[in-house]
């Protein structure tokens, strides 16, 4: 096992991610693509040369940027749904051209399989990212569900974020092999200093029906009367205007900021003078953010979710699905100052589990296999 590691570590792959998603796209910008953008530089760190093609938005242009190169494909347009439409369609045409070792395809709303196994002989591993077909098929009536299970039977690699994840995948396609890689954390966040608390903290894209929003503003709503502690709102996405709705008619304006999207020193500060991360998702297949929260120091308030079982009782206070009151009183409990200091040490501890360059290293060694498997090694 040793040789072969160095004999992957020795060659330079070609590694391609599709992904429709961008950190720089201002219509989503979400936790796959940074989860993407933080895998692909690690891996270019080792040596390997990695590509991303996504969808086009306003403003895209083809680019470099941490050693990856970053492709678009299909239309420049503000509408998000569209976007995603045409870049599903565009992939039987684009994947065959691509030249690589190995194909990531990040899980695609609404439908989750991009089907790129039957355009390609290159190895596809496909990841988990989007998983979650029956959703849309609830929200817009059509059978994405199905869709979504057809596709899963062409797939030889899979690699979920969680156990739960995998067996929905196993239920599907029972010869797949898969291995299972979570998303992982930057380490500056581990120095974020934490200072004192002054807000309860929503880091997020502002999607109604997955985030939960609605559920957190009418928890908030409950104990408006008992804190003059503020709820802070940091994102953006495609129910930004619905979010501000929902805050004017709880009558929530003088308790609820929305500060817009944040990056890099303005989240960890946000982070630092946060009480708790709130985590009031429907549905998850991970949660990077949860990640950056534990590494900043502080704890977890949300329901307790398949997507969300990572996250053990030492790190993450959850209550039962959609329990709007129980959430309410856990998120006056969690305006408590005590044992704020001592309690950090153990979320940065169990963080520490999930770093970039760790997760990095699993991306090479299931490549490896996969490798070995198809006869590249």
């Amino acid at each position: 096992m040793n040789r072969q590691i160095k004999c992957l570590n020795s060659r330079r792959l070609k590694i391609t991610f599709l992904d429709f998603d961008d950190i720089r796209n201002p219509l989503l910008g979400a936790g796959q693509a940074w989860s993407t953008f933080h895998v692909g530089k690690e891996l270019a760190k080792k040596g390997h040369k990695i590509s991303v093609i996504s969808s086009k938005y306003p403003g895209c242009r083809d680019r470099f940027e941490g050693g990856i190169e970053y492709k678009h494909i299909g239309f420049t347009t503000n509408n998000i749904k569209l976007n995603n439409l045409i870049y599903i369609l565009s992939i039987p045409f684009i994947i065959p051209k691509v030249k690589a070792d190995i194909i990531i395809e990040c899980f695609t709303a609404p439908i989750s399989t991009l089907f790129s196994p039957l355009f390609t002989k290159v190895p596809v591993i496909a990841k988990s990212t989007s998983f979650e077909a029956e959703r849309f098929t609830k929200l817009y009536h059509l059978p994405f569900n199905q869709v979504e299970k057809f596709g899963c039977r062409f797939y030889k690699y899979f690699m979920p974020l969680s156990p739960n994840l995998e067996k929905k995948m196993k239920s599907f396609n029972r010869n797949i092999t898969s291995f299972c890689i979570t998303e992982g954390v930057d380490k500056e966040y581990f120095s974020n200093e934490r200072k004192s608390p002054n807000h309860l903290l929503y880091l997020g894209r502002l999607d109604i029906n997955q985030k939960g929003i609605d559920l957190l503003l009418e928890s908030y709503n409950k104990i408006k009367g008992s804190t003059s502690i503020p709820l802070v709102i940091s994102g953006d996405g495609p129910d930004k205007d619905k979010v501000k709705a929902l805050i004017h008619n709880w009558g929530l304006d003088n308790q609820v900021k929305m500060v817009g999207p944040v990056h890099g020193k303005e989240k960890q500060k946000l982070l630092s003078h946060a009480y708790c991360l709130v985590f009031p998702s429907r549905q998850e297949s991970f949660g990077l953010v949860g990640l950056e929260a534990l590494a900043s120091g502080i704890p977890i308030v949300c329901f307790d979710i398949p997507g969300l079982a990572w996250l053990n009782k030492k790190v993450a206070f959850k209550v039962k699905p959609f329990a709007v009151s129980q959430y309410s009183k856990l998120l006056l409990r969690m305006t408590d100052r005590k044992n704020i200091k001592r309690m950090s040490s153990i979320y940065r501890a169990y963080a520490k589990k999930f770093t970039w360059n760790k997760i990095a290293d699993m991306y090479e060694e299931f490549f490896m296999r996969v490798l070995r498997w198809e006869g590249g090694i």
